[in-house]
């Protein structure tokens, strides 16, 4: 689908596609952060730098997005710290607390001085009120209170998503798997419980211990829903969808066959129902 529109329209989806991602993790986050031990305030906005896009895509990135060589705000999540205090998607960060940001440098395609960046909002937040300095004015914010975890859309073709420990990546294809808000809120939501919570933790080389923590993902990423407000319903499609493509298949041994499992994530959804809102 995304090979049928020119650039422009591509990078329009990405950030489209990049501001539903943030505000879905923002909305669990938030919603979830009491029962969370690592905790931190939340920007509530994305960036996007220059340095990300290969050469034959900076052009247009300039023409399309008007990104220079500051970090750019991408995406503010309605409702957040930021959106409150003004903060508006094409606003370009110069300095946190006065500290000049990390500017583009060119070069291959990277994400180092985007990371660097996000490093300063974040040391920034943990002394609220952080001073952002804007091109064209101050503004002053102290986030949200959210779960501690980094979450990304990353592009892709394999219908995957992973956690590290400390940020979720939900790869392009997975996101377009998702047919509404809820099911992207589960697929967050399971890759944040591997994040925040022990008895989801990965364990290295699969076996019994990994599948367990994969149900316990499952299970906790349904209640963090339900806290959220999304539609718990819409769990249980999305796991027979991937069932019957045969992705994050049993067969590797770091995931529970899915009769069980959808079992397991039908027996979750009746303890954590919650409506649409």
């Amino acid at each position: 689908m995304l090979a049928l529109i020119g650039l422009a329209g591509l990078l329009d989806t990405l950030r489209h596609a990049d501001a539903r991602v943030a505000t879905v993790a923002w909305r669990l986050q938030t919603a979830n952060v009491a029962d969370c031990r690592d905790t931190a305030p939340l920007p509530g906005f994305s960036i996007d730098m220059l340095d990300q896009y290969r050469d034959s895509e900076r052009a247009e990135a300039q023409a399309t997005l008007a990104l220079r060589e500051w970090p750019q705000i991408s995406a503010v999540v309605p409702g957040s710290a930021a959106a409150k205090a003004g903060i508006r998607v094409g606003d370009e960060i110069v300095a946190v607390n006065d500290v000049p940001m990390p500017r583009a440098q060119g070069g291959r395609p990277s994400y180092e001085r985007t990371a660097l960046a996000a490093a300063a909002i974040t040391a920034g937040l943990a002394r609220p009120p952080a001073k952002l300095g804007l091109r064209a004015r101050t503004v002053y914010i102290s986030g949200d209170p959210g779960c501690k975890s980094e979450v990304q859309l990353v592009p892709g073709p394999r219908l995957d998503a992973q956690a590290d420990g400390h940020y979720v990546r939900l790869s392009g294809a997975m996101y377009e798997f998702t047919t509404n808000d809820a099911e992207l809120a589960f697929a967050v939501a399971h890759e944040l419980a591997h994040n925040l919570f022990p008895e989801a933790h990965r364990v290295a080389g699969g076996g019994k211990r990994q599948r367990a923590a994969e149900l316990a993902a499952d299970r906790l990423a349904i209640a963090m829903m339900a806290r959220a407000g999304y539609d718990t319903g819409a769990v249980i499609p999305l796991l027979e969808r991937l069932a019957r493509r045969r992705r994050l298949s049993w067969l590797d041994g770091t995931h529970p066959a899915w009769q069980p499992r959808i079992a397991a994530a039908a027996a979750a959804v009746a303890a954590f129902s919650a409506p649409a809102r």
